[in-house]
């Protein structure tokens, strides 16, 4: 720090504090040497060693501490001061420049400790003693040849002794934009740049261009920290903000380009496209410029050129509405880059059917140097298929993000071959929340990121990323553009935002309502809605896709066509039909055999059926993108015009709003979560070897299996609890980064179990043993419980099929193999269970409360709110309101999965009721007595089958493991015991801990946490919802309606939206 403006702050805030003797000033972000020139170095190496020693040493000899000095201290500094001054320098958000106090060994372990990880439960690297020092921090790193980090949230500093001070005073100036490209200095992408930012300006240089346009954290919060530092520098610095560039028309063509498309797509000439200005959007208005297909892949082209030539390059961002000709844009550019310069490039795509369909498209054109590893193809296939990519024959290779991260190396898939560029497809995908989000990928621009360092050291050249999609929000609450580039790490995109109006839909809402007097029956009259468009569609021969929110309401519709006689011209589509019927009657829609196609949202993304005429809404599916991507089926061919018709209720929002509250994950599961990793992790301290030093006491590879009971039983065959538990542990690692740019957790989903537990007779253990050496471990001789490593008996005789596949086929016995004939064995479970001392009275004092209070509301007949059993509990037995929420949630969720899975009697226990808000109530009826009786029993059977702390599940049956796991959560809930499953046949995940404290200060005070991450998902939801509303009541022409869905997608909400959103939620915020 070396700047006469910051000196003389110091001087002018010091001035201002009393100061006497029983005032200690702590510095942060402050060299103390600024204050005290006598101490250039703090010694925390002496500090940790005899912190007593070193504090007696100080006190009453120095006034101003560093604030490393003081976490360490805070006990003793706290009870011998009446006040302690924090002064600030808040020129620093959450990030500061870290003084360098440490020996070089403890400074080693340190960066060791917080550098991302690879996946490896048995890191050997050496970290040493230095768990007072990472307790300072939740994140360290070097950065620019110093050191920066954030620091933790000690206790201490809630104590009302304790008072900060900002150094400066927050100010707002005017800034000038700038379009001079080549005088930026600072192009801020994270906040670590503008840490470099404060540092050039205490060399106080004549002028500063700053970009703004890609920062990945919060942009108003960085800007109010710019304008403090323009004000304050102003006699020595101006300021300039670089503006976002024009969209050009101008490219580099080349014969090369169209010579392909010739050859391959037989046209003569690219497509135009008509796309928004970007500078003109920055200045609030909208401009649309045309432009060439072959814009974009000359710039992908030139991108990736400046990549081998060791120049700046940039990625591209482009969105372009569905029927728009994408997969050209980025298939062109492949092919040439592939002719020109052997590479390679990867496209990563969500669904295996669009991938087939590409990859077939392109063989149909006579282009044979594109193909697909997915699930769907044999391991033979795949290693030939890897091996030709290898070798060169193969140059556009179509993966899904699961493949990708599946493997530790990328060489696994690609072998010595450069990348060129990487193709996300339908990147939407990316900022989707909810019953929807793939949290793969969100862990894509991480490994992607890495790919990037990897082939730079490799290979010495980076490549492009690409990003393709039909939808994306710019700008605004919702503003999905800035998540994606954010999330993958893109660098500076170029960006193509896609004309969002379509001129060839019609948009066409019905609001008429029934007559007074007239029968009204919600369910009955939408179906005979759906009735009247069946007939309208068989009178005019158009083609007609409707959409409903849920499979449920898709069978109940289809049940009544058919007690009508009415199916012979319908088929049904969602994501729980067989592959081979979804094809089916895909097929019969595509060739017009059926004219009507009654779908959920899974018939969307790959689908390509050019001559819809007519989408229909049963109800909205999903949030205004899913609207208008769905109503974007219509009219795909040129000579057609289409119409989105939607016959309006008030009431249709409850299935969206169910479905919204079903995949959001609670506040309470969160702490749930924060809990059992803080639970397992002290457990894993416990069971490592004393004095292990290394990064591998830190990391835990745990199995899925162990968080999906907060999550309760699996909303449909469609969902999956464990992309719940990924989601969760993704959205509190994400939430953290996003504050302050470090997560006291890393989490890493990684590849399937290699190791199985089974129980296999004495007989069988020795046959293994002989045809598979060092496969077969027994570790419990009572009851025959083996350990096997399934990788090396699929290694040595299956790997005709996949491993996941040939795991699969033994977990559920399967005949396509013949190694369970030869070698009989049950899977089972092996579950790690600590008890809590007196576990019995706790677990009979909430369980007598719960059942008397359900009890009286069964002989009432009320409807009861989750909140309601909570706060009996919290009042009765004395607990806080988050475990009293907790535990009634885990309950009620646990009754359901009793009925489905264990009850003898299908009568409901709890039948649900959910009112047009979303919220939920149930009505309890005397079946519940079973319930209670079923988890009394359980409790004496997981005391009496464990022994030494261990539990083996024989999962004979298929239900054992699941009913023990329900018990196990419920009781877990309570507190009444810990519990991990090991060897189940889910997917693992890796987890680091940076900082445990953090977790346990979340712990300790739940109210206090708010994920900001999941807030901004209830928001959108309800955004999305009052915007719908107002789309749909507000009586507006086509045109004016296409106007206001334009307006959003470009950020802008109306103001009734706003007064609508904050009615229910009086703290939300909108940009201006």
């Amino acid at each position: 720090m070396g700047s006469s403006v910051i000196r003389n702050q110091i001087n002018a805030k010091l001035s201002e504090i009393a100061i006497n003797d029983k005032s200690l000033v702590v510095l942060k972000g402050i060299p103390v040497s600024y204050v005290d020139s006598s101490i250039q170095k703090i010694d925390l190496a002496s500090l940790i060693d005899n912190k007593i020693g070193y504090f007696m040493s100080i006190y009453g000899k120095r006034q101003y501490l560093s604030y490393e000095e003081f976490l360490l201290l805070a006990d003793f500094a706290l009870a011998q001061y009446k006040e302690v001054i924090i002064l600030e320098n808040n020129l620093y958000m959450e990030q500061y420049p870290v003084e360098d106090c440490f020996e070089e060994e403890i400074k080693k372990g340190l960066l060791a400790h917080f550098e991302e990880s690879e996946a490896d439960e048995n890191d050997e690297t050496y970290l040493g003693d230095i768990d007072e020092y990472i307790s300072l921090f939740v994140g360290l790193r070097e950065y620019n040849g110093y050191l920066l980090g954030a620091y933790s949230d000690s206790p201490s500093l809630l104590s009302s002794k304790i008072t900060k001070v900002n150094l400066f005073d927050n100010q707002k100036v005017n800034i000038h934009p700038s379009v001079n490209e080549s005088a930026l200095d600072n192009d801020l992408i994270e906040e670590a740049d503008y840490i470099d930012l404060v540092k050039r300006f205490f060399s106080e240089p004549d002028e500063v261009t700053i970009r703004l346009t890609n920062y990945t954290g919060d942009l108003n919060r960085l800007k109010n920290h710019i304008f403090i530092l323009a004000f304050y520098w102003r006699e020595y610095t101006d300021v300039f903000f670089l503006q976002a560039q024009t969209v050009s028309d101008e490219y580099e063509h080349r014969d090369e380009y169209g010579d392909i498309l010739k050859k391959y797509w037989e046209y003569s000439s690219y497509r135009n496209l008509p796309v928004y200005d970007m500078s003109e959007l920055e200045n609030g208005n909208k401009a649309v410029v045309e432009i060439s297909q072959e814009n974009i892949i000359s710039n992908l082209v030139c991108q990736v050129e400046a990549c081998g030539e060791g120049k700046d390059f940039r990625d591209l961002f482009v969105t372009a509405p569905t029927g728009a000709g994408k997969s050209v844009m980025f298939q062109v550019p492949a092919i040439y880059l592939a002719e020109k310069y052997n590479l390679l490039t990867i496209v990563i795509s969500p669904l295996i059917g669009l991938m087939n369909d590409q990859v077939k498209n392109l063989e149909l054109k006579k282009y044979n140097h594109a193909k697909t590893i997915n699930s769907d193809i044999s391991p033979i296939m795949k290693q030939k298929i890897i091996e030709k990519v290898s070798e060169g024959e193969y140059d556009i290779l179509y993966i899904s993000p699961e493949t990708l991260l599946s493997r530790s190396d990328v060489e696994q898939l690609i072998g010595d071959r450069t990348i060129g560029m990487i193709v996300i497809d339908e990147a939407h995908i990316v900022t989707t929340w909810g019953k929807q989000f793939r949290p793969d990928y969100w862990y894509l621009g991480d490994h992607i990121k890495k790919l990037r360092k990897k082939q730079i050291e490799r290979k010495q050249r980076s490549f492009v990323i690409a990003t393709f999609t039909a939808t994306a929000i710019y700008q605004g609450l919702e503003d999905m553009y800035t998540e994606t580039v954010n999330s993958l790490h893109m660098l500076n995109p170029i960006t193509y935002l896609g004309y969002v109006k379509r001129e060839d839909i019609d948009i066409v809402i019905d609001r008429s309502k029934k007559d007074k007097g007239e029968r009204a029956e919600y369910e009955l009259d939408k179906f005979e809605q759906i009735e009247e468009i069946l007939k309208r569609a068989l009178l005019t021969n158009k083609k007609t896709l409707i959409y409903f929110p849920t499979v449920a309401l898709i069978d109940r519709c289809y049940e009544f066509l058919r007690n009508k006689h009415e199916i012979d011209h319908v088929a049904i589509y969602h994501g729980s039909l067989s592959k081979d019927l979804k094809q089916e009657n895909y097929e019969a829609f595509y060739a017009k055999k059926k004219l009507v196609m009654l779908a959920t949202k899974a018939f969307g993304m790959g689908i390509d059926i050019n001559d819809i005429e007519l989408v229909v809404h049963f109800a909205p599916t999903g949030n205004v993108c899913d609207y208008v991507q769905e109503i974007g089926r219509a009219a795909r061919r040129e000579d057609l015009r289409g119409e989105a018709y939607y016959h309006y209720n008030p009431k249709d929002f409850k299935h969206i709003n169910r479905l919204h509250g079903l995949s959001t994950v609670q506040h309470y599961q969160f702490i749930k979560v924060i809990e059992k990793i803080n639970g397992l992790y002290q457990q894993s301290l416990h069971s490592r070897e004393k004095g292990d030093l290394t990064k591998k006491r830190n990391a835990m590879l745990l199995d899925a299996e162990n968080f999906s009971y907060i999550f309760g039983p699996a909303i449909s065959d469609e969902d999956d609890n464990i992309n719940k538990v990924k989601t969760a542990l993704l959205l509190i690692q994400k939430d953290f980064e996003s504050k302050i740019g470090f997560s006291p957790i890393n989490v890493r989903p990684i590849p399937m179990f290699s190791m199985g537990f089974f129980e296999i007779e004495p007989r069988i253990q020795e046959k293994l043993r002989k045809e598979y050496p060092d496969t077969i471990e027994e570790i419990d001789e009572q009851k025959k419980i083996c350990r096997v490593r399934l990788s090396s008996i699929w290694n040595k005789d299956y790997k005709t099929h996949s491993f996941p596949k040939f795991k699969f086929m033994v977990y559920s016995k399967s005949d396509e193999i013949n190694f369970l004939t030869k070698y009989p064995m049950v899977p089972a479970l092996c579950v790690n269970v600590g008890f809590e001392n007196d576990y019995n009275s706790m677990f009979k004092n909430i369980w007598d409360a719960i059942k008397k209070f359900i009890f009286q509301k069964v002989q009432s007949g009320e409807h009861t709110a989750v909140t309601d059993i909570a706060e009996e509990l919290e009042h009765t037995c004395g607990i806080n309101k988050y475990k009293a929420h907790t535990v009634c949630e885990v309950v009620i969720a646990s009754m359901d999965a009793y009925r489905k899975n264990f009850a003898k009697s299908s009568t409901p226990i709890a039948i649900e009721k959910t009112t047009i808000g979303g919220n939920t109530k149930y009505q309890f009826n005397v079946a519940v007595n079973s319930y209670f009786s079923w988890v009394e029993k359980g409790l004496k059977k997981v005391e009496s089958d464990t022994k030494n702390g261990m539990l083996y599940l024989i999962n004979d049956n298929g239900n054992r493991t699941k009913e023990y796991s329900i018990i196990l959560g419920i009781l877990e809930a309570m507190g009444c015991l810990t519990f991990e499953m090991l060897g189940g046949a889910n997917s693992q995940l890796y987890i680091y801990i940076n900082q445990i404290q953090a977790l346990i200060n979340i712990i300790k005070a739940p109210y206090r946490y708010h994920n900001r991450l999941l807030e901004m998902v209830a928001e959108r939801h309800l955004i999305s919802v009052k915007m719908l509303t107002y789309i749909f009541e507000g009586n507006f022409s086509n045109d004016d309606t296409w106007n206001l869905i334009e307006d959003y997608f470009l950020g802008g909400i109306p103001e009734k939206v706003k007064r609508d959103c904050k009615k229910e939620k009086p703290d939300m915020i909108f940009d201006d």
